[in-house]
């Protein structure tokens, strides 16, 4: 193992000497020593799972934090139940509550909490922490925090019982199993300044506790040692380090060398280098994640419907599913993942036809001789890049410009949340907050004074009203709310603001010696926790 790590050190220090040379006299012995210290610098440390991702936390407030937060807080923190869609129908499992109910009307559940149980700063776990959560991110108003907004009334029952009073009947379940927006986190928060939680922080009742965050470059998480469930495996990490590398050679590099143990986000087109590699296992597998694009209706020229209609007309899912994305994607059937639950298939996708396009174009009424209009996606997926370059190479063949600008998905985000920064298109990729399709149509298209994931700047009142009804029909008349998404879908469609692409299969490229990894797409993530490594 050792001599991966120095075959990769001595090819990344190697390289450096090359540029330094470069016009320049070099003292030889200085460069040696310099080599030696790198090499000793690469060497891991085997007892912690590494991770190498593509961009980094922007909130450590688990009451707001709301997109790839995930993978550091879901170690941190615990739900009450957890929801396992590993089968269909999928089940709910303890988490922080080990029983519950609910009553015939849905407006009554009651939670029995888990005893012994502590937060990373001592403090013990109880209904009052419950409370506290719940009420603390009602407050905050932020992230996934709408996911209480049915919650009336939380009241304690005794130390480990609480009660929920809701104003209407959703699958309460659902809600306190989402994968943002209702981990169980130390009251002590309110004695921390916005600063200093934002610096970097964690106190969850998880088996991972926060170590240290170096903004942009890794995060470390430390085993919890008075976890609850306890460490009972020999194989059980005892920390976690997750890196912040947003070059997808690197991360593949980094995989190669042995320097982590899994990496997220690699090129398809970049695998087949590790189809002989023995070390390496890549797989793939079903989620509930979808890749499609937003279309501005605020900015011209996508403000204009027949435009945004001749842009989804050109966009050529089947080649993009087949070619891009191969193993890693479907070509989708819907606004959500097919294999969602609820899922309905809507009757009226705009097929692809650029003859379609070119007449949709002419539709529009512009005169301008050069119609012309850009586009927003993460540069570090490969997938999206050559996408977009498809999606500019049909527009220009009907007549209208497409203006490429790759980024970080931060950088996008921030740009898009603003009218006057915002592209006309934007690359996205949706995993629920909960196990639910309303969340799709709750976050990506509910009107907003001030969006958050409404980057199309959408507002509808009748869809706004329909997602209402259907997330409240759910837990007692759920074909009920089959029928609503599908009017959605409908809806959306015919307004074009969203294309949809591919469902996605998520991609695992991880040493071929952790073991423990399963299947699961309610949750965006990994537990560390149910991981180890083999011989």
């Amino acid at each position: 193992m050792f001599r991966d790590h120095f075959i990769y050190a001595r090819h990344l220090i190697l390289t450096q000497i090359k540029k330094a040379m470069q016009g320049k006299k070099v003292n030889l012995f200085l460069l040696f020593v310099l080599f030696v210290v790198s090499c000793v610098d690469q060497v891991r440390d085997d007892n912690s799972f590494i991770i190498a991702t593509y961009d980094d936390v922007k909130d450590w407030d688990p009451a707001t934090a709301f997109s790839l937060e995930v993978f550091p807080m879901s170690n941190i923190y615990e739900p009450l139940l957890w929801h396992d869609a590993s089968t269909a129908p999928g089940r709910f499992l303890p988490g922080l509550a080990t029983t519950y109910t609910s009553s015939s009307d849905g407006l009554t559940w009651e939670f029995i909490l888990r005893k012994g149980v502590t937060f990373h700063d001592g403090r013990a776990f109880d209904s009052e922490s419950v409370r506290y959560v719940i009420e603390r991110n009602k407050r905050m108003n932020g992230g996934g925090s709408y996911i209480w907004d049915s919650v009336d009334q939380v009241i304690t029952d005794g130390p480990h019982k609480v009660i929920f009073k809701l104003s209407s009947p959703v699958p309460l379940d659902k809600i306190v199993s989402s994968q943002y927006g209702a981990w169980m986190y130390s009251p002590e928060i309110s004695e921390l300044s916005k600063d200093s939680l934002q610096s970097g922080y964690g106190s969850g009742t998880g088996p991972y506790q926060f170590k240290k965050w170096t903004k942009n470059k890794h995060i470390k998480l430390q085993r919890y040692d008075d976890y609850w469930a306890g460490w009972n495996r020999e194989d059980h990490f005892d920390s976690i380090i997750i890196k912040v590398v947003s070059e997808s050679s690197t991360r593949l590099q980094m995989i190669e060398g042995g320097l982590v143990d899994y990496a997220l986000l690699i090129p398809v087109q970049l695998l087949e280098r590790l189809d002989n590699n023995p070390s390496i296992s890549v797989s793939y597998r079903p989620s509930w994640i979808n890749h499609f694009y937003l279309l501005n209706t605020k900015k011209p020229p996508t403000d204009n419907i027949w435009v945004r209609r001749a842009i989804a007309a050109i966009m050529d899912r089947k080649t993009i599913a087949d070619h891009v994305y191969l193993e890693a994607g479907k070509e989708a059937r819907g606004l959500i993942p097919d294999n969602m639950p609820l899922f309905e298939a809507p009757d009226s996708l705009v097929p692809f036809s650029l003859d379609m396009g070119k007449r949709f174009l002419d539709r529009s009424g512009i005169t301008t001789k050069n119609i012309s209009a850009d586009i927003s996606y993460v540069s570090t997926s490969e997938e999206y890049r050559l996408t977009s370059f498809l999606l500019m190479d049909n527009l220009r063949k009907i007549g209208l410009d497409l203006d490429l600008k790759p980024g970080l998905w931060s950088s996008n985000w921030d740009k898009a949340r603003r009218l006057e920064t915002a592209s006309n298109i934007i690359s996205m990729a949706w995993w629920p907050t909960l196990s639910s399709p309303s969340d799709w149509f709750f976050g990506l298209y509910k009107t907003e004074e001030s969006p958050l994931f409404n980057l199309s700047y959408y507002s509808n009142p009748i869809v706004d009203s329909l997602i209402n009804t259907a997330w409240k029909n759910e837990s007692i008349y759920p074909e009920r709310s089959r029928n609503l998404y599908k009017e959605i879908q409908e809806k959306l469609i015919n307004d074009c603001v969203v294309i949809p692409v591919v469902d996605i299969n998520v991609q695992s490229v991880h040493k071929k010696n952790i073991t423990g990894l399963r299947n699961n797409p309610a949750y965006s993530t990994l537990l560390i926790y149910h991981l180890g490594r083999g011989q």
